[in-house]
């Protein structure tokens, strides 16, 4: 059973990552991105981050190096499980308000873009960077809300 669930995690994460990929090809904004796979990593490194998750992790990094990037193989998995590992342990350490978390996840966009903004380094890439932070923090809160409402424990 552990297995099949271990399985289904590297189904739901390669999904979300070929989205992700979809949704920036098709997107009208080239620099502005919406990064669900981002979201999922970030929503997985505060409220779940477990050892079951690590696969998944590394399996969607393989299947990106393998047919994305020209990266060496494996790169993108360590950079999915820092990302993981170092949020997880930010945010174990901060307090849990609003302002924090924000800043928590503008540094995991900052890993998660590294290549983005080392590259082309200026200030306009580092507004690029803010304002996709602030637009996928934006989306992680709406979903971090619906999967926190417990309906049944509302009146009507």
């Amino acid at each position: 059973m552990k297995i099949l669930r271990n399985i289904s995690y590297i189904f739901l994460f390669v999904a979300l990552l070929v989205l992700e990929l979809l949704l920036g090809i098709f997107s009208e904004f080239s620099d502005l991105e919406i990064l669900p796979f981002l979201i999922l990593l970030f929503y997985i490194s505060i409220n779940k981050f477990s050892n079951d998750y690590i696969p998944a992790f590394f399996f969607s990094g393989i299947y990106y190096d393998l047919f994305y990037t020209s990266n060496y193989f494996g790169s993108t998995s360590a950079k999915f499980l820092s990302i993981g590992i170092v949020i997880n342990f930010i945010n174990k350490k901060l307090d849990d308000n609003l302002f924090s978390e924000f800043l928590v996840f503008l540094l995991s966009v900052s890993i998660y873009k590294f290549e983005f903004i080392i590259f082309s380094f200026s200030f306009i890439q580092l507004t690029i960077v803010f304002l996709i932070s602030v637009i996928n923090y934006f989306l992680f809160k709406l979903i971090n809300i619906t999967l926190k409402r417990d309906v049944f424990k509302k009146s009507i």
